[in-house]
């Protein structure tokens, strides 16, 4: 069986890289493992966290009639202090798309993509609200469609692992076009919950709008994307905006990325930034399987803007990563 079919199975659902080793295959079913381990070391004002993890998956596909394909997917992460089921769903994949159900992505991932692009740092300003992101009781589509990717889910009423309501439905929905002269544009949209109070605790209704445009040429690239979005709780309205500017450079087996990310919070006449930061990082690639990277991340935030101390403190990460 063709691996780039297994590949765009997975990544019809789920933002994951694949890497995996075939492990089976009879020429109508097939079954990869694959996962990465990556040491990682976190250093904030003189103190050291470890930050190192470990994920293991399993892809498997089988060839169910003429051009259809039934696929299951299931990936675990392990840190040094918890450990959590990323994904696992099941689905169809045919010519006019692919469908899954399970735990797996919403369909905002590939627009904050556009500047998601660092090793470690970035992504502070595009947070996805849950049913955008990665999530159970996951009903998703994707569709290809020459240059046009679109992507749809429904997500039903959620609960963690105590019982605890953690979102009462919603949707979301995205559209990325790529043109050949290296221009691509996303935009999507994602609504969950409602304002309301179930068993004495407050829940919000929650709502955003993502759009990104990225350019290539050669070997640089820059993208930028803008959030808009509101948080609505018993009766209060804030307001949820931020932007991310991003872009990178390849030189040989190391790239460069930088990435400035800005998030303000409005409830009323109060306003304040909740993210404000620039990261730079470079991460050299030994080979497929290998890389090392350094991430610096620069706060701009007072520390009168945030709860404590650390929170306005610059980060730096050391990291090794081995994909397998």
């Amino acid at each position: 069986m063709n691996k780039k079919l297994i590949a765009l199975a997975v990544a019809a659902v789920a933002s994951t890289s694949v890497s995996a080793a075939e492990v089976f295959n009879d020429g109508t079913s097939s079954l990869s493992i694959g996962g990465r381990i990556e040491a990682r070391a976190l250093l904030v004002d003189g103190d050291m966290d470890d930050k190192s993890r470990a994920r293991m998956n399993i892809l498997g596909q089988t060839e169910i009639a003429e051009n259809v394909y039934g696929f299951g997917f299931f990936e675990h992460e392990y840190t040094t202090t918890e450990d959590e089921v990323r994904y696992g769903f099941a689905g169809i994949s045919t010519e006019f798309g692919k469908v899954a159900y399970g735990k797996t992505d919403g369909s905002l991932g590939m627009i904050t993509d556009f500047t998601d692009i660092m090793s470690y740092h970035g992504a502070g300003a595009s947070a996805k609200i849950a049913v955008a992101d990665r999530i159970q009781n996951n009903l998703a589509y994707m569709g290809e469609f020459g240059g046009l990717t679109v992507k749809a889910n429904y997500v039903g009423e959620t609960t963690d692992l105590n019982g605890g309501l953690v979102v009462d439905g919603g949707y979301s929905m995205g559209a990325v076009y790529a043109l050949e002269n290296g221009l691509a544009m996303g935009l999507g949209y994602a609504d969950q919950g409602k304002d309301a109070v179930v068993a004495g605790k407050s829940y919000a209704a929650e709502s955003q709008t993502e759009a990104a445009l990225s350019y290539t040429i050669g070997d640089i690239y820059v993208a930028a994307l803008y959030k808009d979005g509101e948080n609505k709780q018993s009766g209060v309205s804030t307001d949820l905006t931020g932007y991310e500017l991003a872009a990178a450079y390849t030189m040989g087996k190391t790239k460069f990325t930088t990435t400035y990310n800005n998030a303000e919070s409005k409830t009323g006449s109060d306003k304040s930034d909740t993210y404000d930061a620039i990261a730079i990082d470079a991460t050299h690639y030994f080979n497929d399987n290998f890389r090392a990277y350094t991430s610096y991340n620069f706060n701009l935030l007072d520390a009168n803007e945030v709860e404590t101390k650390k929170d306005a403190e610059d980060q730096l990460v050391f990291g090794l990563r081995y994909d397998f």
